[in-house]
């Protein structure tokens, strides 16, 4: 039953109206999910139950997937084929029985930004979108990559959301997980492969000197006003010191240590 209303309904920034049907008629309001597949071309198909991790065999699939026992007619994403042209959505029809097309993705125009989420089994709750287009079913490859906010951490096989390393993370060189940014490779330590600093004070002959390369380096001293190399004691003290010994003791900074990282 209708209600009419004659005055407007102020939700006061704060409230929504939710559970909307989807539009089907003029003077009807659409859903987001419309309004992005409008906006965006996406193709919005029924979940399916559960999703493939590896290679299915089609002809015969067997009573589960992914762990889940199967039903008459779930709907299934084959994403994982090892030949692509067999991925799509399909109807799950017996354990011994040959899965076929779902008829809402049984073409490649169908398939074209088509999105799905999945509801059970290793990717529940996420959302896959078809990327390839302009192809023909059994001809061309069809590929679904992760979509969305319940997109899987990125690697190097799969598509999916991938974080931004921190400089920390960056100088750090064991997270195989993150990105890095330009600006952060430049003014991390891996870009850092020397180090020179002027060294005196006209009365020690002892001088610890912190270079930060992080690992094995060659180091020469020479002196500031002739460029002489000078005959000084060095030593590692540790991946980030070096000490030089200098008799006598060199006048303000009259004496350049020069500092390169070598190797890894």
């Amino acid at each position: 039953m209708s209600i009419k209303r004659w005055k407007d309904l102020d939700m006061q920034a704060a409230n929504r109206i939710l559970n909307l049907p989807a539009a089907v008629a003029a003077g009807q309001p659409v859903t987001f999910e419309q309004l992005q597949s409008l906006l965006e071309g996406l193709a919005f198909k029924d979940n399916v139950r559960v999703a493939t991790q590896a290679n299915l065999n089609l002809a015969s699939p067997g009573a589960n997937i992914d762990g889940v026992a199967m039903a008459a007619n779930d709907r299934v994403l084959v994403k994982a084929q090892t030949v692509q042209t067999e991925n799509g959505v399909y109807l799950w029809t017996g354990a011994a029985s040959a899965m076929v097309r779902a008829a809402d993705a049984s073409t490649f125009d169908e398939l074209e930004s088509a999105i799905v989420t999945v509801d059970e089994g290793t990717d529940a709750g996420k959302t896959f979108r078809q990327t390839q287009v302009n192809g023909a079913i059994g001809t061309n490859n069809v590929v679904w990559a992760s979509f969305g906010t319940g997109a899987s951490q990125a690697t190097e096989t799969l598509s999916g959301i991938a974080e931004i390393a921190t400089q920390a993370e960056t100088d750090g060189g064991a997270d195989d997980l993150r990105f890095i940014t330009a600006l952060k490779l430049k003014t991390s330590v891996w870009a850092a492969r020397g180090f020179t600093v002027l060294f005196g004070d006209g009365s020690a002959t002892q001088y610890d000197l912190s270079h930060l390369l992080g690992g094995e380096v060659q180091v020469s001293v020479y002196e500031v006003a002739t460029g002489e190399y000078a005959d000084v004691r060095k030593r590692r003290v540790d991946a980030n010191t070096i000490r030089i010994n200098a008799t006598p003791a060199p006048a303000t900074n009259s004496m350049r240590a020069v500092v390169s990282r070598i190797g890894g």
